[in-house]
């Protein structure tokens, strides 16, 4: 079973539910969890026993032979990115904006291009008693977020029984490289106007893809109700409420898996877990 926990903004809670759930989850079997917020991933915070290992991560980036080169300005057509240009006397080359299609390496007349390496990121890894943690961590001053996002999903990893991937923030592309072919989303929405707009634009991002989601409200006010009205009105079904508490946030700032912590948490993510399981299962029927 594959499980993103997405949002349409940052600090809404994604780290928070897609630990816990794997940490209930492990109670059922092997798990996996995918930190796939590759700028700032965070989710071995709370898993610091696990020791990780650390790969690089490289992308191709051409290479032009200027003493063989003819100028035809093939390499320039193909690129649909301008990541390589033709100008009057040489062929100019921009890593940053070069996505490895191998396209003007494949289409070059002369055969003046060849295969160049560029580190992107790392790739970190660990397991300890049945959880296996994979985190992506993108190379300062590197663009190449979605590239990263799809290697670390095609991390060779042992079979598990559940699968968690912890998304980035927002609407985008490396959002959308995350959550495509898993079996369900899981949408964190905060009750404030900010935390609602976003949260209604990955709506629309996932209904265009067909993807089967469901919404858990964080930060839950008696009062405030702000999502289950919008969910109401798109007939999106809520999955749990997680009310907003200091001991909840305490633990979270010490690194405390509030599941562990706190029993009626445990509760909870072991009853959102059910619930997840459930609404797949229908899918897939």
């Amino acid at each position: 079973m594959k499980i993103a926990i997405a949002s349409g903004k940052g600090g809404t809670g994604k780290t928070l539910i897609s630990t816990n759930l794997a940490r209930v989850a492990l109670e059922k079997g092997r798990v996996c969890l995918f930190d796939l917020d590759v700028e700032e991933p965070n989710a071995h915070l709370f898993f610091q026993q696990i020791k990780q290992q650390s790969q690089a991560v490289e992308k191709m980036i051409p290479v032009v032979d200027d003493s063989i080169c003819e100028l035809s300005g093939v390499c320039s057509k193909v690129c649909e990115y301008h990541a390589i240009i033709t100008l009057a006397n040489q062929v100019m080359v921009f890593p940053e904006l070069c996505h490895s299609c191998y396209g003007c390496l494949e289409m070059c007349p002369s055969h003046a291009i060849s295969e160049g390496k560029k580190q992107i990121g790392q790739i970190k890894h660990g397991t300890k008693n049945g959880l296996q943690l994979v985190s992506g961590l993108l190379k300062v001053g590197e663009s190449s977020t979605t590239a990263l996002i799809r290697d670390v999903k095609k991390f060779p990893v042992q079979e598990c029984e559940w699968y968690i991937y912890d998304a980035p923030p927002g609407t985008s592309c490396p959002v959308i490289e995350t959550v495509k072919d898993l079996d369900y989303v899981v949408l964190v929405g905060e009750p404030t106007p900010f935390g609602l707009h976003d949260l209604n634009l990955l709506v629309q991002v996932l209904q265009e893809m067909g993807q089967p989601f469901g919404v858990v409200v964080n930060k839950s006010v008696p009062g405030n109700e702000r999502i289950e009205k919008y969910c109401a009105q798109k007939d999106i079904d809520i999955l749990a409420h997680i009310p907003l508490r200091s001991d909840i946030a305490g633990a979270y700032a010490k690194g405390q898996l509030a599941s562990e912590v706190l029993p009626d948490m445990h509760v909870l993510f072991t009853e959102l877990l059910e619930t997840v399981k459930q609404k797949v299962d229908g899918t897939v029927s």
